[in-house]
């Protein structure tokens, strides 16, 4: 078994490609069953946001795992993936354990220390605990509950907390939506008296809701406005933050009156196109949407001023000393973190020789105690608890051996073969 991830981020790829991989909330799940009947693919989850799409997976062979990930790029979303090569990037084994840490912590993030990556980390494990799309493994009890993925984003979302608590990289407000607000108040030196409309109604845009209510006056207040296609949304918008609002079919009249706009309504597609700003005037647009909700030929238009997602690098940064402090503890916390998990993962080898060995020797234990023929209750019990106290006692050591007795899965699995060979697991015991 092999671990794998693949995807685009912003690192690597601008946002007119990340768009193109990009996934909404409402293809996830047919998304994740498409992948899940690809060749090679064993266990598979999919992380998307504003700034990455990235496919975790558990391969049996690594070539094989990679071309089903491009067939489900290729038939999913209709993009080759092979003509962005430069743009995507692939990641395996130990750099692809590591990776996913780096993503829960905020480490891999356009602004160091983004805390909201960690929350989409838990929502995709939710996902695919709900699904129960991971393959069940046999563990050394019996309670068949150890998954590769499962205990993947276990420990991930063990190390982004780790993080965000120890380093004192969660000190700081720092998110997409929150670097947006930043770039826009330096960009409008009078951006607190401007008339200030918000397109969205989702996390990214609660942000930026919460930041303008914290910061503006009651009077600056009255000039900002929420647009939502949802009334029962926009109602408890507008009944939580106290500003304006307005229906969708407003928008043209709203969009006219504003000065700056925030546009992140989580739309799969263009929502705003030059038609949309036909009256000449001067506006700031901050589009924060992946993929991108305003079209590029607004940013074309006299007077507009228009920014998506890769305008923000550098906004919100943590100063240089400071960050060096905080990515250096941090490397500390993935280093545990990753011994920890990866003793567990190179140790699956051993899990189905551990349990044929307990449970060839609990079947002779049992058969044992059954040649004693009848016995008292009180006897049958004293000898039920000793013979397995023994057992347990005796396969302790050699189990626990086993699981640590190699730096690599074929190792183990070398050695385990061996331990069925001297216990002659293939054969059931003789009564």
């Amino acid at each position: 078994m092999k671990i794998l991830v693949t995807g685009v981020r912003q690192k690597n790829a601008p946002i007119e490609i990340r768009e193109q991989f990009a996934l909404s909330a409402d293809e996830l799940d047919k998304a994740i069953q498409h992948l899940q009947g690809m060749p090679a693919i064993q266990e598979c989850a999919i992380l998307t946001t504003c700034n990455r799409t990235e496919i975790y997976t558990v391969v049996d062979e690594t070539n094989q795992g990679i071309d089903s990930i491009k067939r489900f790029f290729r038939e999913f979303k209709g993009v080759d993936f092979d003509l962005h090569r430069l743009a995507v990037f692939t990641l395996l084994h130990e750099d692809a354990i590591l990776h996913l840490f780096r993503v829960a912590s905020g480490l891999d993030s356009l602004i160091l220390g983004e805390g909201q990556i960690l929350g989409q980390v838990k929502d995709m494990y939710a996902r695919l605990k709900k699904q129960n799309l991971v393959r069940t493994l046999p563990s050394g009890n019996g309670s068949g509950k150890s998954v590769v993925l499962d205990r993947l984003f276990k420990a991930a979302i063990t190390t982004g907390k780790r993080v965000r608590s120890e380093t004192g990289i969660a000190s700081r407000d720092v998110s997409v939506s929150r670097s947006a607000y930043e770039l826009a108040r330096r960009l409008e030196p009078d951006f607190a008296n401007r008339r200030i409309t918000l397109l969205g109604g989702g996390k990214m845009a609660t942000i930026l809701m919460s930041a303008l209510k914290q910061d503006l006056s009651a009077a600056q207040q009255s000039n900002i406005t929420i647009v939502n296609r949802s009334e029962d949304r926009l109602m408890v918008l507008c009944d939580k933050y106290g500003f304006q609002g307005q229906g969708w079919e407003g928008l043209d009249t709203v969009i006219e009156r504003s000065d700056v706009l925030f546009v992140a309504t989580g739309a799969p597609h263009v929502v705003l196109t030059p038609h949309h700003f036909s009256k000449e005037g001067q506006k700031l647009i901050l589009d924060i949407s992946v993929p991108r909700n305003v079209a590029p030929e607004v940013g074309d238009l006299p007077g507009i001023q228009l920014y998506n997602t890769d305008s923000l690098d550098g906004e919100s940064q943590l100063p240089q000393e400071y960050q060096d402090e905080v990515l250096c503890h941090a490397k500390e916390i993935l280093e545990e973190e990753y011994a920890q998990f990866y003793g567990w993962y190179v140790s699956l080898p051993a899990v189905p020789t551990i349990t044929e060995l307990r449970s060839k020797v609990e079947s002779i234990r049992r058969a044992q105690l059954a040649s004693y023929g009848t016995l008292s209750k009180s006897d049958s019990r004293v000898l039920d608890e000793m013979s397995r106290g023994l057992v347990n006692k005796i396969l302790h050591e050699p189990t626990v051996r086993l699981r640590t007795s190699g730096r690599t899965a074929e190792e183990i699995a070398s050695k385990a073969e061996v331990l069925g060979h001297l216990f002659n697991l293939d054969e059931p015991c003789s009564s």
